[in-house]
């Protein structure tokens, strides 16, 4: 077989693999959970830049928010109080 045939095969082969693929579906859309796990909840964070305190990256406003200091590494804990059962988080 000819290096050209083969590469034709090889070629065509591929794209019967690839568009194979074309009509499966693809992952589920991500939604937000419908209850604020941690909305509330205890806040630890590495720093702060005021005004942005830790409460704010759980006090459920869209308009708030955390700002650590500008240094690297910067980390935030959130205080659940308890495991959350599967039901209640994001699918």
């Amino acid at each position: 077989m000819s290096p050209v045939r083969r590469r034709l095969g090889l070629f065509i082969a591929l794209a019967v693999i690839l568009l194979s693929f074309a009509g499966l579906p693809g992952p589920p859309p991500a939604h937000a959970s419908d209850t604020l796990l941690y909305q509330g909840r205890p806040v630890t964070v590495s720093s702060t830049e005021d005004p942005f305190v830790g409460a704010q990256a759980v006090d459920g406003d869209p308009g708030t928010r955390w700002s650590s200091a500008f240094a690297a590494p910067q980390w935030i804990q959130v205080d659940r109080g308890a495991s959350t059962p599967r039901s209640a988080r994001s699918p």
